[in-house]
């Protein structure tokens, strides 16, 4: 085992032997939860140990697909679902399969997603052992009431627990998830949620408006919720900025604040563009210009790779012209914006050029403005940016 001198919570298991020839990210998809969330539409199954098994054996060779690319990980995120409900010798499997396919070096982010209601002692210190330096905690809100709206099977006070568990025997850098726009939530008990979640000192807070999706328990039951209207969530959002800016969290993008130095790297890496590995069902992946999209179904994924099949539902070589749309939408949206010179030099596209109408119409309303070489979203457009953002797709 390899300890990073500079930062102890970063322990690296087995060092890939190879040169590395490439820097990319990695996305694992654990797909199993306790309970289904009343508003999530994201593929997830419930847990049952066998089928977790059988699913991480097929995910390990999934990962061994990849071992003479000798690629570097900047990042690795393990989301779901719910990972935290894997047991330690699961996660190792995992694990060593991560390793002895990539290169992981000293300064990776290893993040792991975490349910408050899923958290032991032994199982923060399992994730320190496993090199997991950044825990991402699904809070969502502080108010019980909500929380049984949501659906969500934790209290108020299991978020506090979790919190102090993780902080002591894995990590301090903790991600809390937020969330408004939820039915019976007023600006108070959003204010109070953010002040208890500030309280608690996470060096990263993301925060989103509920969205409604069909075929969800929510959705389908939304005539008996009164919902908080556009102008109350806009308010929301607003005083969440002035909040949060004032307890020192800088906004690097429409949804993410954190302390300085403690951005999501894993994220940002999608949001600039760059590629990224993705495994497990329904994970998606963007490298070699090819975005690929696995199947949703845990036991054809399963079946599929015992077979030597194909796990791909589907793939899509991006031309150039499309790539540069999509830098230019999710570079949109993080606050340092994209830069022209960048485009220019690197693609020979002169955005103000090419989108010189959309630029023009938006800079009139005061929406959009062009600071130090970058094309960036004003502040006052962050609520309303889906409308921008589709515009440059």
């Amino acid at each position: 085992m390899e300890q990073d001198t500079q930062n102890p919570e970063i322990t690296v298991l087995y060092q890939n032997p190879f040169s590395p020839v490439k820097e990319i990210s990695l996305y694992i998809h654990i797909p199993f939860c306790t309970k289904k969330c009343n508003y999530c539409n994201f593929y997830s199954i419930s847990y049952d140990a066998k089928l977790a098994q059988n699913y991480i054996r097929s995910l390990t060779k999934e990962i061994s697909q990849y071992k003479n690319k000798h690629y570097t990980l900047a990042s690795i995120y393990i989301g779901g679902g719910t990972p935290s409900l894997l047991s330690f010798s699961l996660l190792f499997s995992l694990f060593y399969a991560i390793n002895d396919t990539f290169t992981i070096s000293q300064k990776s982010e290893v993040t792991i997603e975490v349910n408050p209601a899923s958290i032991t002692r032994d199982r923060a210190q399992n994730w320190k052992t496993l090199g997991i330096n950044r825990v991402s905690i699904g809070v969502q809100s502080f108010d019980d009431n909500v929380l049984k709206i949501l659906g969500r099977f934790h209290s108020s006070k299991d978020i506090k627990t979790t919190v102090e568990l993780v902080k002591t025997h894995c990590t301090e850098n903790i991600s809390l998830d937020l969330m408004y726009g939820i039915p019976g939530q007023t600006l108070e008990t959003w204010m109070n949620s953010l002040q208890r979640a500030v309280d608690l000192k996470p060096k990263h807070i993301s925060s989103y408006c509920l969205s409604l999706e069909r075929g969800t328990p929510l959705f389908d039951s939304r005539n008996k919720y009164s919902f908080p209207p556009e102008k109350l969530q806009k308010d929301m959002y607003y005083s969440m900025l002035e909040f949060l800016e004032s307890n020192d969290f800088l906004q690097y993008e429409i949804s993410n604040f954190s302390h300085e130095g403690y951005e999501s790297r894993h994220n940002i890496s999608y949001w600039k563009g760059n590629e990224y590995i993705g495994c497990g069902a329904s994970a998606h992946s963007f490298y070699n210009m090819t975005r690929r999209e696995n199947i949703s179904d845990v036991e054809r994924y399963i079946i599929n790779i015992q077979n030597k099949q194909s796990v791909y539902g589907n793939s899509k070589v991006i031309p150039g012209r499309e790539y540069i749309s999509d830098m230019i939408f999710l570079g949109l949206r993080m606050t340092k914006g994209v830069s022209l010179h960048y485009l220019k030099s690197e693609f020979g596209f002169d955005i103000l050029a090419e989108y010189s109408d959309t630029i023009n119409k938006f800079s009139k309303l005061g929406y959009l403005t062009v600071e130090k070489d970058h094309l960036k979203l004003a502040k006052k457009a962050l609520f309303v940016s889906d409308e921008i953002l589709s515009e440059f797709v």
